[in-house]
């Protein structure tokens, strides 16, 4: 597999805006860029095989973009590879090949329905993974909440405390990530834990997204 440090390429350009916002880091893969508009930054990932992603950011440093761009890497690789393809297929919850909260679909087709990128809010069949994301500190101390957002919304809150540690890698981003984009394409979860939590459909696509994450040998990131 090829490393992925190798293939980002690290650039310095000036910002359009060059009085209010000092240079920033332009991460290039194949087309993908990293740039400033107004003040925020949009990375954009060209698509590649069936589902590409498409990002703007809020509040970022540099140092958070360059764990985005790495972790947004890995989601497109993790989520257009075969062994994700037959891990949703195959799941099982209380031994049925099927998802809990499933929203009446089959894992075939919350697997198709996840590759068409048409969100709740952006309903457009467009096969792009579109992500709205807001850095923020919560007001709460000993808050655990890492991430969270609302059906009226595309914006998804990532929660700086848990994303600027170290321990919290770009699989656990990329997982994160996967975990809220499910929302936004229409499914939810209990709002508080229990046994069958984990079997809904964000957080098993999130553990699904961490297994296979791993599997392709990402883990060492």
């Amino acid at each position: 597999m090829k490393s992925i440090f190798t293939i980002l390429s690290v650039c310095f350009i000036s910002s359009a805006f060059a009085g209010n916002h000092p240079h920033f880091e332009n991460f290039i893969d194949q087309g993908e860029v990293l740039s400033q508009v107004d003040g925020e930054y949009t990375l954009i990932m060209k698509k590649k095989n069936r589902l590409g992603i498409k990002i703007r950011t809020h509040n970022f440093t540099k140092a958070d973009l360059r764990k985005l761009a790495i972790a947004s890497q890995i989601l497109q690789d993790v989520i257009n590879s075969a062994e994700f393809e037959a891990a949703v297929l195959n799941f099982s919850y209380k031994g049925d090949r099927t998802f809990h909260q499933n929203n009446g679909l089959s894992n075939e087709e919350i697997y198709e329905h996840l590759l068409t990128g048409a969100e709740d809010i952006k309903p457009e069949v467009d096969h792009v993974m579109d992500f709205d994301l807001s850095m923020y500190r919560s007001w709460n101390p000993w808050s655990k909440v890492k991430g969270y957002t609302t059906p009226d919304t595309l914006t998804i809150f990532i929660h700086s405390k848990f994303y600027r540690r170290s321990s919290w890698t770009p699989v656990d981003v990329a997982a994160n990530m996967a975990h809220e984009w499910v929302h936004k394409m229409g499914f939810g979860h209990d709002y508080y834990y229990n046994d069958d939590r984990p079997f809904s459909v964000p957080y098993a696509i999130g553990g699904l997204v961490t297994k296979v994450a791993k599997k392709l040998g990402y883990s060492k990131l």
